[in-house]
Parts: structure tokens; C-alpha cells; sequence
């Protein structure tokens, strides 16, 4: 019977090993890596997870009310143009919240503790249940990826994109915000994509209107996705034109996927409609995208929140567009195009910074798909039959490039977690005063403040750039 559960072999295989360390490392180090204090009733209910949850507790513990009369400013929801509290987010994490906020419920009856959506079960078994997400999207993009890629080289990928990424802290640290969801979601429909194209079977086709609706309905930018299913086997013109031929002749299923993930929206309609008047309001009034100026150098190099600054790591996914074979059903152009397109977007926001945050957050649940062209790069160094100048020395220095990358990022979580990185205000002179450097010194606790230039929020608002 276990044979048939866990074939013979199935634990020799790296990515299986990849994942497993995963979910032991979150079981050793849970309590180190949080980022509340539960022991001082501190909670995970905070700021942008506060939204996000917030229609769970009021749906099921308050009575439908969104006034919590929960202390401090990182608990309160905006006011709405009807004067009551509206989350300022749409209701796409609280779906993915419900079953662990159900199990903290329930815990919450059995040792008799509050059940206002907030206590204690709640938040732990949130924070378990966003740990398990990203294993689970681990598990999805795994199953992708062995679809091209040997063992060896997904699991190397695998391993890199937990530990030497964004997403290791989104993880492991802040879990319960939208990234690591979202990364589970993109490496789910990556999944989904071949096997709707083999076989476009009903519960495949509603699977991917769901996930695209979901994904949608968590942050609506994120509907690029959709452009990895319009584009799968497209090359060339020709291609296109047989792309469009086959879209023409399977319409129906187009239709059931527009459906399926319109059914998501609907309750989020209803709710704006009964709480604001409106079917559709934008909860974002004031903020804006300024498409004439965008923060190309800012949002990718600067101290501050550089993607590039704070997850090196990527530059490999950059450079494995350029591995990414001719025979692969996405084209190297698509990953350049969708790179681009993404740091354009997220650039012409009017807070480039993302609030307080780790490094560039925006980005980091697109680890998942590209960690396609990062597998490339790692299959033509280490495994491709082609020979290229000093191959002895490229292969060793990616292994130290990358072995390098996870220990600078996990450095830097430990930082940030014990506020020697700054959420919104580090400078280059504070970064490199405390590069490799684990506690403050005792002149240093006092000048670090005094160093920091967090950003003039009022004159970004206006298109007033302060860097």
C-alpha cells in the first residue's frame, strides 16, 4: 500500500528532497522567522494583511461589521464613501485564508479563547496555512519543470527560488501576505497551460478561469498571466494565426473560463455595491500611475528597494532568456516582453517603494515563471553537450554565484527582521555600514536613525519624485 503512495525511489529524487527540507525547515525555525511576537499578543493582522483578512472576521465573528475597535493605526480599515470601514483590498485572499481561518475557528472553541478572528488560532494556523501555499506552488512549478528539465537542474531551481529569492522571506517571515499565494497560483496555472493544450477538458478549462480569476482578484496587474496561455506554442506569425484558428474552434471553452473567473468577481461586486453604492470602485483614491515618469533605476538598482539590489539572483533568469530553447513552447521574446512590460507598470506607480516592505515585493511572486528561464541557464552551464570557452570556470562560478545569492538573501532577512534594514528608508551609506553585520554596535544604534531617508509619501502622491 505505502509503495503506491510513495513509489520505490521517490525520496532519492532531489526535488522531492528540495521540498521536503522546505517543509522541515519551516517546522525547526517557525517561531525564529515570524515576524510577530505571539508570546507579547502580538498577531499577524497588520496593515496590508489586515485588508486582505478582514472580510472573514466580519463576515463570520462580527456580525458583518468591518469596525473592529482593534487599537493602533496598522489595524484600521480606510473609510469608504458611505463613512463605514471598507478593506481597501478585494476579498481574493480571504478565499484562500478560509480553510485555515475555518481550523483556527475551531481551535478556537476547543481551548475556549476568543472568537473574534483574531486570537491566537487564528494567527497561527494562518501562518501555517501560508507556509503550506508556497509548498504547494513548490510542488506545482516542480511538475512543470520536470517537463523539460532533468531532476538535477529543477531541483537546483527549485532550492534557489525559495532560499535565494524574495520569497524566502514572503515565506518564511511575512507569509501571510499576497506573494507567496500568488506564487503558488502562477506555478498552478504553469501547470495548468500543457495540460489544458493536450487535453482541453471541461474541469481543465473551468481550473483555469478559476486561477486566472483568483489571481486577478488578489491584484488585477497580476492578469498578464493570462499572456503564458495566449502564447503557449505561438513562435511566429503562423503560429499565431493557428493559435487563433484553434481559439475560433474551441470558443465555448474561452467562454466557460471568462465565466468561471467572473464568478469570483460577482460577490466582490455585490459587496461594493451594498457597502459604497457602486458595483465598482476604485479603493485606491488619490494613488495613481505615472506613466511619463518611470523609476526604471529606482525600482531596480536603488538601495532604497532595488529588485535587482536586494535579490542579485535574478540576473540569472535575465540571462536565461537568452538559453531558452527553440523547441520550448514559450518563446524567449514572450519572457522579455512580459519582464519589461512588468518593471514599466510596477515603475509608474506612484510609490515605486511598495510601503514598508523587504526589497522590491512587487516582484516576487514572478519567481515563478521565471524560474523557466533560470532553469535554462542552469541546463546549458551545467548540462548542455555544447562546448564554451572556460566551461570549468563558468560552471564554478555559477555555483558560487548562487550559493553566494541564498546566503546574501538570508542574511538580509535577518536583517530586516531585526530592523538593521530599514522597511522604507535605507540609504547606500546605511547598507554597506551594515552589510555582513548581524546586531547594531553601541554608537551605531543611535546614528543609524539619523542616517535613514525614508520617502516624502504626500509629494510622491503629487508625481514629485524624491530620489
Amino acid at each position: 500500500m505505502l509503495n503506491r503512495i510513495f513509489p520505490e525511489g521517490t525520496f532519492r529524487k532531489p526535488t522531492v528532497l528540495v521540498i521536503l527540507f522546505s517543509i522541515c525547515f519551516a517546522f525547526w525555525f517557525v517561531d525564529f522567522w515570524r515576524s510577530y511576537n505571539a508570546a507579547k499578543n502580538h498577531n499577524n493582522f497588520q496593515w496590508d494583511v489586515m485588508n486582505y483578512y478582514s472580510y472573514l472576521p466580519a463576515t463570520f465573528c462580527n456580525g458583518g461589521s468591518y469596525d473592529f475597535h482593534q487599537s493602533g493605526d496598522s489595524m484600521f480599515l480606510p473609510y469608504g464613501p458611505r463613512g463605514g470601514f471598507v478593506p481597501k483590498t478585494t476579498y481574493g485572499m480571504s478565499i484562500l485564508y478560509a480553510p485555515y481561518f475555518a481550523l483556527g475557528y475551531k481551535i478556537a472553541i476547543n481551548q475556549d479563547s476568543p472568537r473574534n478572528g483574531f486570537s491566537e488560532p487564528f494567527a497561527t494556523a494562518l501562518r501555517w496555512g501560508s507556509i503550506f501555499y508556497v509548498i504547494f506552488g513548490l510542488m506545482f512549478l516542480r511538475k512543470f519543470l520536470l517537463r523539460f528539465f532533468s531532476e538535477p537542474v529543477t531541483a537546483i531551481t527549485l532550492l534557489a527560488a525559495l532560499f535565494g529569492t524574495m520569497l524566502f522571506f514572503y515565506t518564511y517571515v511575512n507569509s501571510e501576505m499576497s506573494h507567496g499565494y500568488l506564487f503558488m497560483l502562477f506555478s498552478l496555472f504553469l501547470y495548468l497551460v500543457p495540460k489544458w493544450h493536450e487535453s482541453p477538458k471541461l474541469a481543465n478549462t473551468v481550473l483555469i478561469g478559476f486561477t486566472i480569476g483568483l489571481i486577478s482578484l488578489i491584484r488585477p496587474t497580476e492578469i498578464y498571466m493570462f499572456l503564458f496561455f495566449i502564447f503557449w506554442n505561438v513562435k511566429s506569425m503562423s503560429d499565431f494565426r493557428l493559435k487563433l484558428k484553434l481559439f475560433a474552434s474551441r470558443y465555448i471553452h474561452f467562454v466557460i473560463m471568462f465565466l468561471s473567473g467572473l464568478l469570483l468577481w460577482i460577490p466582490q461586486f455585490l459587496f461594493w455595491k451594498e457597502h459604497t453604492g457602486s458595483y465598482f470602485y476604485f479603493s485606491y483614491p488619490g494613488e495613481r500611475f505615472f506613466w511619463n515618469d518611470p523609476q526604471l533605476m529606482n525600482i531596480l538598482f536603488s538601495y532604497r528597494k532595488g529588485w535587482i539590489t536586494y535579490t542579485p539572483l535574478v540576473l540569472m533568469s535575465f540571462a536565461g532568456f537568452f538559453f531558452v530553447k527553440k523547441d520550448f513552447p514559450l518563446s524567449k521574446w514572450l519572457f522579455i516582453f512580459v519582464t519589461a512590460m512588468m518593471i514599466y507598470v510596477l515603475s509608474c506607480w506612484w510609490d515605486w517603494v511598495f510601503g514598508g516592505s523587504f526589497g522590491a515585493r512587487a516582484f516576487c511572486q514572478n519567481i515563478a515563471w521565471l524560474a523557466i528561464p533560470f532553469a535554462f541557464f542552469v541546463d546549458f552551464v551545467f548540462y548542455s553537450s555544447r562546448k564554451f570557452f572556460a566551461r570549468e570556470i563558468v560552471r564554478l562560478v555559477t555555483v558560487l554565484f548562487i550559493f553566494s545569492c541564498i546566503c546574501l538573501n538570508i542574511g538580509q532577512t535577518y536583517q530586516y527582521k531585526h530592523n538593521l534594514i530599514h522597511y522604507d528608508g535605507m540609504t547606500k551609506r546605511i547598507y554597506w555600514d551594515v552589510f555582513r553585520k548581524y546586531q547594531y554596535d553601541d554608537i551605531y544604534q543611535f546614528l543609524y536613525w539619523g542616517y535613514l531617508e525614508s520617502p516624502d509619501y504626500e509629494k510622491m502622491r503629487r508625481g514629485e519624485r524624491d530620489l
